[in-house]
């Protein structure tokens, strides 16, 4: 993988999610031009991207993309569903190929064949009629108003034009950011079909030398072109708002000749004059001939030609110049008129040039290579690989843990060594050094920052395509896109909002007759939202589909072996509802690739929890149902309670710390060989940290004979943790566990304190 192609890579999937977003914007807006616009040119832009690679099958099926959008965008086909599902499935392909790439560094072999099939899928979808640009769709490129046409191409195509032969002007100007869509003008140029002529120039004036942007076009193309405008239409066809096509016309007056013509022109009268008794004079004679002739055809006056052979020849024959002489004169008489008309304005304008140059302020600071927005003081987006902002999050986590030191240095510099001014000059540098760390970690919090809209995207593509396979209708809304969280929270998000949004519409929203029998309207709703609520980001999905049914769950779940029919006879509705979480219960009726194998809502809550966040459903039946995710916002610094138990220190994340108390041994019960407390007129079962790790030691009592509880909430309840001592609160780094002890459950990572002590965090839910 060359940074080249890892670059083209990462812009392809960017492209792919945006073309996806596009065409479900267009099923709704089907007359959206500017939408069809955009999303063509973003294909467009992938096919021209992908030629810089060698990826045929990539590039046939883009194109054919391409030219179907193309037929779309130019009103010769209608956009409809199926044409959706086309250009999908195109899309599709293109991001497994790009999967390829990146495990492989290429594609693989054996997709031609998949790649001709979709091809010819979505060019079947052009009518015959719609496949070539038809007379209309080539006046559509024709300037409203005829260009004046240079003098050189107009002389230049006057010799070249055949009777009766149609010409066309073009002039193309290429868009100044083209070079990044993968567009090479000087190619297309030189691809024209039955090109006569064609010159460059700039389509803007040009800026100093240390102001220019080599990275931005700013040339224009003019041309003579005699092939038909059908044919010429269909050459620019993917950049038609960038050309004008004007019907060529052959100049009838004669052009006045440029004075550097007049004066070749005269030089040769001069050479005629020397002395005729020399033995070159043959040679002289065809070489003043030649260079006439070259004159006058370049100046536009090849009809000024008639003779000149003659007198050539009645020259050699006499061995004297001055039949020639006699030829050239009258010539020269009728070419010579008033040759200063065009050299004062130009003495004008470069006098005014250099006016106004003198009075422009000069910018010596140079700007090779840099973009003119750049001049301007705006910002740009710098794609960072995401290794160098986790590696640049560690310094500053090890860095975090060496300021953390300080204090301790300042107590043994006071209690150890007796310097009280040392401990205080320690302390001074410890503030300072601490506010510049938080500054620091704060700034790269932000770096790691994300909207949710980067998960919430892929969602339009995935309700579609399950609600039309289920024959249901179904609105989904997005709010919230632009809240925002840590890189590793957005990107835990994603399974379970699929397996929400699945469950939701395959056992939520009922089908249209079922809705319209209800009372509902055929199409059901799908809300997906995100928000901020303090230091959690929150995201809520609600449907207004048939709901949950507790009795329904109940059945299930005694059935399927979870509860036995006592305790399904006393459970709250609420509480049988978050059955649904039960690891292998499944409501659904059939098994199908969408539902019934047991697996879903259990998945959603562990992987929740894994980035300490909750989860909460409510439902109603015959109404809908919600489901509330809550979320830190960033998981790279956390805040823990510090502990001691058998003699160690453990970290518990204070996400999940309800309270910490301290009670008398005697108040500890057993319940079905079970330890518990009543707290505030509540019982919460207790479990002994030092049995949980397999530690050989009671838990310690302190001097008055009492226990350090630790409660903690797990799926909604209370439940204390017996432990030591109870020590300090503290922000911490976290690294997770890697090599051999990768593995092992219970534990959430590592951190270092300030002192250099390895802290283990304890994962609770995990280890309960």
């Amino acid at each position: 993988m060359t940074p080249l192609l890892q670059q083209f890579v990462a812009e392809s999937r960017d492209f792919l999610q945006d073309i996806s977003a596009r065409l479900m914007q267009l099923e709704a807006e089907p007359d959206n031009s500017a939408l069809m616009g955009e999303l063509f040119r973003l294909v467009h832009t992938l096919k021209g991207n992908c030629g810089l690679f060698d990826f045929p099958e990539m590039a046939r099926v883009l194109h054919a993309g391409e030219d179907l959008m193309m037929a779309v965008r130019d009103g010769r086909l209608r956009y409809s569903m199926g044409l959706a599902d086309g250009l999908l499935d195109a899309m599709d392909f293109v991001g497994m190929l790009l999967d390829e790439i990146v495990a492989h560094g290429a594609s693989q072999a054996g997709h031609a064949a998949e790649s001709a099939e979709l091809s010819a899928m979505l060019r079947a979808l052009i009518p015959a009629a719609a496949g070539a640009p038809t007379q209309a769709a080539a006046r559509s490129v024709l300037a409203a108003a005829p260009l004046s046409l240079p003098k050189a191409a107009s002389r230049a195509c006057a010799r070249l034009a055949t009777p009766g032969q149609p010409l066309h002007w073009i002039r193309y100007t290429p868009e100044p950011e083209c070079y990044f869509k993968g567009e090479d003008p000087f190619h297309h140029v030189r691809q024209v079909p039955q090109m006569l002529w064609y010159g460059v120039s700039a389509s803007a004036p040009w800026p100093p030398l240390t102001e220019l942007d080599p990275y931005r076009s700013v040339l224009a193309f003019e041309l003579v072109s005699a092939a038909p405008a059908e044919e010429l239409a269909q050459h620019f066809r993917y950049v038609p708002e960038q050309v004008a096509l004007t019907p060529f016309v052959s100049p009838t007056e004669v052009e006045a000749p440029s004075a550097a013509c007049l004066a070749a022109l005269a030089a040769q009268r001069d050479i005629l004059a020397l002395p005729d008794d020399v033995k070159w004079l043959p040679g002289r004679l065809q070489a003043v001939a030649a260079t006439l002739r070259a004159c006058l055809s370049a100046c536009g006056q090849p009809q000024r030609l008639d003779g000149l052979d003659g007198a050539l020849a009645a020259a050699l024959a006499q061995g004297a110049a001055a039949p020639l002489g006699a030829w050239l004169e009258p010539v020269l008489a009728a070419l010579q008129g008033p040759l200063d008309a065009t050299a004062a304005p130009a003495t004008e304008t470069a006098a005014t040039t250099a006016a106004a140059t003198a009075a422009k302020p000069v910018d010596n600071e140079p700007k090779f290579g840099r973009r003119q927005e750049d001049s301007a003081g705006n910002s740009h987006t710098l794609k960072v690989d995401q290794e160098k902002i986790d590696r640049m999050m560690g310094l500053i986590g090890e860095m975090v843990v060496a300021k953390n030191g300080l204090p301790y240095l300042a107590v043994r510099a006071e209690q150890t060594y007796g310097s009280a001014d040392l401990a205080r000059e320690i302390k001074a540098q410890y503030a300072v050094i601490n506010r510049i760390a938080e500054e620091m970690q704060d700034a790269i919090m932000q770096v790691r920052m994300m909207p949710v809209s980067v998960v919430f995207q892929r969602f339009p593509r995935l309700v579609r395509d399950i609600s039309r396979k289920l024959g249901k209708e179904v609105n989904l809304v997005l709010e919230g896109g632009e809240t925002e969280a840590d890189k590793n929270i957005i990107e835990a998000l994603a399974d379970p909002l699929i397996h929400i949004l699945r469950n939701s519409l395959d056992h939520g929203i009922e089908l249209p007759d079922q809705r319209l029998a209800a009372g509902k309207p055929a199409e059901g709703l799908l809300l997906l939202r995100a928000s901020q609520e303090a230091d959690r980001v929150v995201i809520l999905i609600a449907d207004d589909g048939k709901g949950i049914a507790p009795e329904v769950i109940k059945r299930k779940a005694i059935e399927q072996g979870l509860i036995d029919a006592e305790t399904a006879a006393r459970m709250p509705d609420q509480e049988a509802i978050n059955l649904v979480f039960s690891a292998g219960l499944s409501s659904a009726e059939t098994v199908s690739d969408l539902s019934g194998r047991g697996v879903g809502m259990d998945v959603v809550r562990n992987a929740v929890e894994q980035v300490n966040g909750t989860v909460a459903l409510e439902s109603v039946p015959g109404k809908g149902t919600q489901l509330r995710l809550s979320l830190p916002l960033s998981m790279a610094v956390s805040n823990v309670i510090v502990i001691e138990s058998g003699g160690q220190l453990f970290g518990v994340p204070m996400d999940i710390v309800v309270e910490t108390v301290r009670v008398p041994a005697t108040a500890l019960r057993t319940f079905k060989d079970r330890e518990a407390v009543v707290l505030r007129d509540r019982v919460v079962p207790l479990r002994r940290l030092n049995d949980l790790l397999a530690v050989p030691a009671p838990q310690r009592l302190n001097d008055d004979g009492e226990h350090a509880i630790l409660v903690i909430r797990v799926h909604g309840a209370p439940l204390g943790i017996v432990v030591d001592q109870f020590r300090e609160v503290a922000d911490i780094i976290l690294k997770p566990l890697s090599g051999i002890v990768a593995g092992i459950a219970g534990y959430a990572g590592t951190a270092l304190l300030g002192d250099g002590t390895v802290l283990m965090i304890l994962h609770p839910k995990d280890l309960l």
